[in-house]
């Protein structure tokens, strides 16, 4: 959930045991003896360095759509940072999820951090993106979380479906999980079951949809792999 990363991202913006002593210990074996939040965490970072490198690469305004992007968070970051550094192009950002406490999660943090302005949240299911953004076309599109949970066939759909929302030169930013050591103890923890890809195979999935791989990162922990591709 929204509310579940935002505890995993925040981490470190808290004291270990400022809540109390149960809480503690619990965050202390979660955040920093399971490899999972600490990747989730690796993740946003290297989502946010794909995120900036292809908005300093656009010559005018930037238009964006994230995806079930829930409170936005490498989003709304990448605008604060970029803004601090008195970028100087216009950016706009969409942001569509099925999920309206997510929705007024994001909203809540993209105004303390000073970029609301740059935001339109739109409460929606992925699959209907196209009925409701109708005339959009963006620059870039992220798509992180989601397709961790999707088997191939309705990747390719959402995918398929999205390529029209995209311009020519457009770009799709995602990630998905990959086979790793942790899997039965995160499956024991009740966490939804998740849909395991190589690296290799989730930029070949993104290919038959269409879409070019150019970059492919596994982050250290090797739990995600996050892929920027193009429109073909």
């Amino acid at each position: 959930s929204t509310h579940a990363l935002e505890a995993i991202y925040t981490r470190y913006h808290r004291s270990l045991f400022s809540s109390c002593i149960l809480q503690g210990s619990a965050d202390l074996f979660w955040h920093h003896f399971v490899s999972q939040p600490k990747a989730l965490r690796n993740r946003l970072c290297i989502v946010q360095m794909f995120l900036e490198k292809e908005i300093h690469s656009r010559p005018t305004s930037v238009s964006i759509l994230s995806i079930a992007g829930g409170s936005a968070r490498s989003l709304i970051t990448t605008l604060a940072k970029l803004r601090a550094e008195s970028f100087p192009h216009q950016m706009r950002v969409v942001v569509l999820d099925k999920d309206e406490t997510a929705l007024a999660v994001g909203k809540r943090i993209a105004d303390t951090a000073g970029v609301g302005a740059s935001f339109q949240w739109v409460c929606g299911n992925a699959n209907n993106a196209s009925a409701l953004l109708p005339v959009a076309q963006f620059d870039i599109v992220e798509i992180v979380g989601l397709l961790d949970y999707f088997d191939d066939e309705r990747v390719l759909r959402l995918l398929s479906a999205l390529k029209p929302l995209m311009k020519n030169g457009g770009v799709l930013v995602t990630a998905n999980v990959v086979p790793n050591a942790e899997q039965p103890f995160v499956h024991k923890t009740g966490w939804p079951a998740m849909q395991y890809r190589t690296a290799i195979n989730f930029a070949h999935l993104i290919g038959q949809a269409g879409l070019v791989a150019r970059d492919t990162i596994t982050e250290p922990l090797g739990v995600h792999a996050v892929v920027r591709a193009s429109v073909l």
